[in-house]
Formats: structure tokens, sequence, C-alpha cells
């Protein structure tokens, strides 16, 4: 029997005897879940950030002004399998708190890491994509995001994720506006516990 054919037969209804509709459901047979798959060094390596973290934020509003320092904390979590690894981060900043969600993981399939950020101050998406310099113990992506300020224009961008050693890692984000690349943020990650 094909699968599509299983699946008809297992959400048609019947009509009983007493003139109402009952549902049958087909029952999957038993089977064992299926390991995952033990990860390949790319995958290890975006594994051994997991945890929570405390994270001190600096945010440059303009460039060559002071930035304003804001704390917090994050957790990173491999998902899906152990392919994607996972961040929530929260800043206790002044007015309103920060929330933001990514995810950052490498694709076997062109050999590359990417990355994707979504937050509270803008309603799309930061798509980026890189590599990773085992020498220095970088990861560099680059992409581009919309430009709020200027409908069709994009604003590209670059994101430096440098682990220190177990403990401590930092995030760096740069935007172009035209006049030249510029840090915007730089998050400094240590490893609660």
């Amino acid at each position: 029997m094909t699968s599509a054919r299983a699946l008809v037969l297992g959400l048609a209804l019947i009509v009983s005897p007493a003139g109402g509709c009952a549902a049958v459901a087909a029952q999957p047979p038993a089977t064992a879940p299926t390991p995952a798959p033990d990860p390949d060094p790319e995958h290890a390596r975006l594994a051994a950030i997991t945890g929570r973290w405390t994270v001190t934020q600096s945010l440059w509003e303009k460039p060559g002004q002071a930035p304003r320092v804001d704390h917090g904390t994050a957790h990173f979590s491999m998902v899906l399998d152990g392919r994607h690894l996972r961040q929530e981060l929260h800043i206790d900043g002044p007015g309103k708190p920060f929330d933001g969600l990514g995810y950052i993981g490498y694709d076997n399939a062109t050999g590359q890491y990417f990355s994707t950020w979504m937050d509270i101050n803008f309603p799309g998406m930061v798509l980026a994509q890189g590599s990773f310099d085992p020498v220095s113990a970088v990861y560099t992506f680059k992409g581009s995001m919309a430009d709020a300020g200027k409908p069709g224009a994009r604003i590209p961008l670059r994101e430096v994720l440098h682990v220190i050693d177990d403990k401590h890692f930092t995030y760096e984000y740069y935007e172009d506006h035209g006049a030249g690349e510029a840090l915007t943020v730089r998050l400094e990650y240590a490893r609660e516990g």
C-alpha cells in the first residue's frame, strides 16, 4: 500500500450505525527512534558554545561616540538534531529590555556557515554566510539587512564571533551605511557557573 493511500485511509471518516461519524486513525508501526548521527567537526565546534552565558553589550548609536553599555543573559542550545545552534538573548537596557533570537549553523552541502538573527527592534531578519578560521578561532559572516529608512535598499554587514576559550567569546556586528564599515554592537560572553 502506498503511503498516500494509507494516509487517505487513516484519515477517512466512517459513518457509524448510530448516524454519527467516528474518525479512524491509522496507527503507525512502533519503531525505535533513529539516533542522531555523531556530529561532524563543524557542528561539534558549534555545540561547544551551548549553555548559559552572562553578556555585556556595548552599543554604538553613532560612530565615534562612546558606546552605551548594558548587561544581560544568553542561552545557547543545539536544535534540530544538533544541526543548528540557537541563541536566545536578553539585555536589560534602559527603557525597555532587548530580546533577540538567532541561529548559527553549518551547511555541509555548501561548506559554509550561516547566521540568522531576529530581534524586537525591527521586523526583518539578518541573513549572513561565512567561514571559520581554526587558527584564530574566528567565525566571520557577511550579509545584509533591509534599510528601514530607504525602502528597497540593503545595508551590508559583517559579523565576527571570536572564541577566546571555553568560558569566553565575543561577537561583533559591523554595518556600512555608505561611509565605510563601523562597529555597531559588541557582545562579550562569559559562561555562567
